[in-house]
């Protein structure tokens, strides 16, 4: 593990965290973000990446603490890779059917797990070093710089020929920061498929720059896109402002996706999520680090409030069954958990235990999601904008 990274599981140590990036390294991430030096320690990037994924740090709190140190165009390029995750996010929503059918591929692909191309890439057995060394350092370290994970995906689609759905699944598996809609869009991107014409190809001379030498695969990497099949999604309607977070909420359920204490007021009961949930494949550091994490969010909440805390598990809801029959519970609240595993789950436990869930978003996601139809860029022109609506509305961390 990669014990930079394995810590901000914890709210405090993530806090920390992100005062030492503002106080050492904000001043220089435009400039420096690209470059791999081989460490999250000697790297320009936050390495917030995992407690945000699951708002253990939310989008909201990290931009505001960045600019109270600098002014927005100072850090501008930061808060943008910030709301990059958003984009994503709200992008999938739009187009739910894109998920779906990436795990309808999936299904399709698993035996392909079984050719010796597939076995070679995963191990870092494939003969590309740059490619075989991040393999090992995505299995053993849970984690990769953003860039190099362009890299590493480029190499897989448009070199190794690998579907790129089983980069992306593999992805899902190991990385600390995983997220459905990030991991797979940007895989989408890679191969050319999230907007049409547009792919990326790792250079060789792009690598050799910045990665300062480390690596440079001359004359192993193919120069030419894979021609795959392409297809548009039109996005759906949607009413964000349908989410809005209910005043006074009795019982309250928290997962894995949100571990922030803004979803949190005064409460009767509260069902917090035991352990990472069982249904997919995740890597034994990753379930460590949600593990944790949930186990983090209880403690903050234990010295905070004076509610009834019920833990659960997505294995057994038994308990949560029972009090909805003791006490006549007709509805239970949950921060909305995008599209995705952990939804999917939610849902289908819904259905079959009788459990009405009303979700709700908070207010970073109902801004910047109407946004996210189209390109990055639409979204990109309303980001100082809604930053300063969201400074008016009234946060409780």
């Amino acid at each position: 593990m990669d014990t930079l990274l394995e810590k901000t599981y914890s709210f405090t140590e993530a806090s920390k965290k992100l005062d030492y990036f503002i106080k050492e390294k904000a001043h220089s991430y435009s400039k420096m973000r690209n470059f791999d030096f081989g460490s999250t320690k000697d790297n320009f990037v936050s390495g917030l990446s995992p407690a945000i994924t699951r708002r253990i740090l939310t989008e909201r709190h990290v931009v505001n603490r960045v600019l109270e140190s600098f002014s927005f165009y100072a850090v501008e390029k930061f808060i943008q890779e910030i709301c990059w995750r958003t984009y994503w996010k709200g992008f999938l929503e739009h187009r739910p059917k894109i998920w779906d059918d990436y795990l309808h591929d999936l299904e399709s692909l698993q035996s392909q797990k079984e050719h010796q191309s597939y076995e070679e890439a995963v191990s870092g057995c494939t003969g590309i070093d740059c490619f075989d060394s991040w393999s090992r350092e995505l299995t053993h370290k849970n984690y990769l710089h953003n860039h190099t994970r362009m890299w590493f995906a480029s190499i897989w689609i448009h070199t190794l020929n690998l579907p790129w759905q089983l980069g992306a699944e593999l992805f899902m598996e190991k990385l600390y920061d995983a997220d459905p809609a990030s991991n797979t869009l940007s895989w989408r991107w890679v191969a050319g498929i999230h907007t049409q014409n547009k792919n990326y190809i790792a250079s060789a001379e792009n690598i050799k720059k910045f990665t300062r030498g480390a690596f440079y695969p001359n004359g192993q990497l193919n120069k030419n896109a894979k021609i795959i099949d392409w297809e548009n999604f039109e996005p759906e309607n949607l009413d964000f402002q349908n989410y809005q977070k209910p005043k006074n909420i009795d019982y309250l359920l928290i997962h894995e996706n949100n571990l922030s204490l803004e979803n949190i007021s005064d409460f009767k009961y509260l069902f917090i999520q035991q352990n990472s949930l069982q249904s997919i494949s995740r890597s034994k550091n990753v379930r460590a680090y949600i593990n944790k994490a949930l186990e983090d969010f209880k403690n903050r909440v234990t010295e905070k409030y004076t509610g009834k805390i019920i833990p659960f598990t997505f294995e057994n809801f038994r308990p949560i069954q029972n009090l909805i029959y003791e006490k006549k519970i007709n509805e239970i609240y949950s921060p909305y958990p995008s599209i995705g595993f952990l939804k999917e789950e939610l849902i289908r436990i819904g259905k079959l235990k009788s459990i009405r869930f009303k979700f709700f978003c908070n207010s970073w996601d109902i801004l910047f999601w109407p946004h996210a139809k189209k390109g990055f860029f639409k979204l990109k022109k309303q980001i100082k904008p809604i930053i300063t609506i969201l400074n008016q509305i009234k946060l409780d961390l």
